[in-house]
């Protein structure tokens, strides 16, 4: 199968690590795609070399890059080097072999050519002016990106790329040998495979098939840097492992690297991440850094990032930020306008059962990141948070606030703060955590039809460190299939200064499909932390049966048809089975909201009554029958061929759902169409 040039040549240029943003065009910072218009688009050989990157198809062993910043700051030179050793360089050359295939004539025949390989050199270069790099420089305030900011803004210089490799196609390999190609005297040509005898040399003066070298050398953009009083420097390491990158600067009166942070998790499949806060991110220390100065004052950079793509669609970003500025003065850590007030309340619900504790979830990193400010990064404070009267820290490994409220304690106080390296503290805050009410559901077996019951007990907005009333405003949501919580539009008030003690919530849950259904609550007021919690209560959505109809039943002598609608009540998918007499035989034909079986020629079964079933199940096993009663007597007796016999023989009798029996074919139908959404059958 032929394929395009364009594709072996991205995959050497991105051995390089000079590849784009990753697997599948992967989005940026900002989780958007990026299109270069000024190169066109569609299957052009610009928009081709600018999507794809070579760890999608395999990994090096090793490369090293050394990028040089220029005295300007305007552009950089990258010098790389890439070694591809073992049954890599296999996989390497197989993969080269095969893109050729339909290209060129000898493409695709499990052999690799000298004249091979300089066709995939002429291009090489032009193919890498068009990649996007994985790195981005901007200066003025430092940020972590956002929807106007694409980060990986450093661009290749036109004409200003080299490439050259080393031992592609090995001059010294057991079964080399010479090809003859129009306008090539000097052609030979090595089998992509190895041989059963191949002696993999260690000694570099003797190369043999099992080592490959690429080299780069090129010139990147960096567009416009105006001031270096503050820097920011972003590389996306999605899918890079076994690589070192040195960048050089030039030498800066008093630049120094203020922070450096691992930003793990981006998803690189679905986008949606969102763009972190500055000095939050905790990182897993898989990447690691190093800054220093070289002999002429000038920064250096050493970085080793180990993300290898079993980690997609996990992806990470590496930010370095970089300034003239003095230090500043170490402060003591800081609360911020958007963290919660002193005395702020959490409200929790728990189940009208014996459960021996409630875990509250306080809250996540990503939130509790915006709720301190210091000098150097927020991930680098100690956060402390205790129970009254404990010294037990109430963090998670994660950096989440999680306490266990006792079935026997209702209320608690806890106590937070945040520490620095220096042991300079923030002032302590309590914060109040009080079960609100229990929630049970009206339906023991917790089993639920088209409606949502629940029943709101032990109702209780007192605080008590006060005694105040708190008007809690309760949104109710479902979740189903891992969706996420829908909650519905109309809150309940919650206040316990009403002297309501119970409350009854109904709500229609025909919008979730059939299985597990979770009970969300999210809670609002005055005082009281607005927060999502999952309760602790899970009930099962019950389908309904799918609805069947017959339309019509009809002879051709001795031929008979019948067909009819269908719809689910869940909008789930429909599949259909067919009985004579009881036996499952023959098909049923699905299409849109109709089914159909047939034409069946009773010559094939004895004369007489029988009774032919379509059952329709959904996607939940809730199954329903329509069913009709045929008598052939007359039509394998008729003395006219082709005579269609009257249909009074035939009793058309549909069931829905089973195994309730209904006669009315326009009452099914009229079910049919005022369902609450259908699907046809696969």
């Amino acid at each position: 199968m032929g394929r395009s040039p364009t594709l072996a040549i991205i995959a050497i240029m991105f051995l390089l690590g000079v590849n784009s943003a990753g697997i599948e065009n992967r989005p940026n910072l900002q989780d958007e795609s990026i299109v270069m218009s000024q190169f066109g688009g569609g299957t052009s050989f610009e928009a081709q070399c600018s999507k794809s990157s070579f760890e999608d198809v395999f990994t090096y062993t090793w490369a090293d890059f050394n990028v040089t910043v220029a005295d300007n700051w305007r552009t950089a030179q990258i010098e790389a080097l890439a070694w591809i050793n073992g049954t890599m360089a296999d996989d390497f050359r197989t993969f080269l072999d095969d893109l050729l295939d339909g290209l060129i004539p000898s493409g695709g025949d499990g052999w690799l050519s000298s004249d091979e390989r300089e066709a995939v050199r002429s291009v090489a270069a032009d193919c890498v002016e068009y990649t996007m790099t994985r790195v981005g420089v901007r200066d003025g305030e430092y940020h972590r990106g956002g929807p106007a900011v694409d980060w990986r803004n450093a661009t290749w210089v036109e004409d200003g790329v080299s490439i050259a490799e080393w031992n592609m196609v090995p001059e010294r390999h057991e079964s080399v040998r010479s090809c003859n190609t129009f306008g090539s005297t000097n052609c030979y040509e090595v089998p992509v495979a190895p041989g059963e005898s191949r002696d993999c040399d260690t000694d570099a003066n003797n190369p043999d098939e099992c080592r490959i070298e690429l080299m780069l050398s090129g010139t990147v953009d960096l567009h416009n840097i105006q001031s270096l009083e503050t820097l920011t420097l972003a590389m996306n390491t999605s899918n890079i492992s076994r690589a070192t990158y040195t960048v050089n600067a030039p030498y800066v009166e008093g630049m120094r690297l203020s922070m450096f942070e691992e930003c793990e998790g981006r998803d690189l499949l679905n986008g949606g991440s969102p763009t972190p806060i500055r000095g939050s991110c905790i990182g897993d220390g898989s990447s690691v850094a190093t800054a220093g100065y070289d002999e002429q004052g000038g920064m250096v950079l050493t970085i080793m990032p180990d993300r290898p793509s079993s980690f997609w669609p996990a992806g990470e970003d590496l930010f370095f930020d970089l300034t003239t500025i003095q230090p500043p003065t170490d402060e003591s850590p800081i609360w911020t306008s958007t963290a919660p007030a002193n005395g702020t309340t959490w409200i929790y619900s728990s189940m009208a059962s014996t459960l021996e504790s409630t875990m509250v979830l306080v809250a996540e990193w990503n939130e509790i990141a915006s709720w301190f400010s210091d000098e150097d990064a927020v991930s680098s404070l100690d956060l402390i948070c205790r129970e009254n009267g404990s010294n037990t820290n109430l963090v998670t490994e994660s950096r989440a606030i999680v306490v266990s409220m006792e079935r026997d304690s209702d209320y608690n106080v806890i106590s937070c703060s945040a520490e620095d390296a220096s042991g300079q503290s923030t002032s302590v805050r309590d914060f109040h955590i009080m079960k609100g009410f229990s929630v049970s559901a009206q339906s023991e077996s917790l089993d639920i039809l088209d409606d949502l019951d629940l029943i709101l007990s032990e109702i209780n907005t007192v605080n008590p460190s006060n005694g105040e009333f708190l008007q809690v405003g309760l949104s109710i949501g479902i979740e189903w299939s891992g969706s996420g919580p829908s909650f519905y539009e109309e809150a309940i008030i919650l206040n316990s200064s009403d002297s309501v003690t119970e409350l009854i919530f109904s709500g229609d849950a025909r919008i979730a499909t059939p299985g597990p259904l979770g009970v969300w609550f999210k809670y609002s007021g005055e005082g009281v932390y607005d927060r999502s919690e999952r309760s602790e209560i899970v009930l099962q959505k019950i389908g309904s049966p799918p609805i069947l109809s017959i339309l019509e039943t009809k002879w051709t002598g001795t031929e008979w048809e019948m067909n009819g609608m269908f719809s689910d009540p869940d909008g789930e998918d429909v599949t259909f089975t067919m009985y004579i007499d009881g036996t499952n035989i023959g098909t049923v034909q699905a299409f849109g909201n109709s089914w159909s079986v047939g034409p069946i020629d009773f010559r094939l079964f004895d004369v007489g009554p029988h009774t032919v079933s379509v059952r329709g199940c959904d996607t939940s096993g809730m199954c329903a029958i329509a069913e009709s009663s045929v008598n052939s007597t007359l039509a394998l007796t008729s003395d006219i061929p082709g005579e269609e016999p009257v249909q009074g023989d035939d009793d058309g009798v549909g069931f829905v759902p089973f195994p309730i029996y209904s006669s009315s074919i326009g009452i099914l139908a009229a079910a049919f169409m005022y369902g609450r959404g259908h699907r046809g059958a696969p």
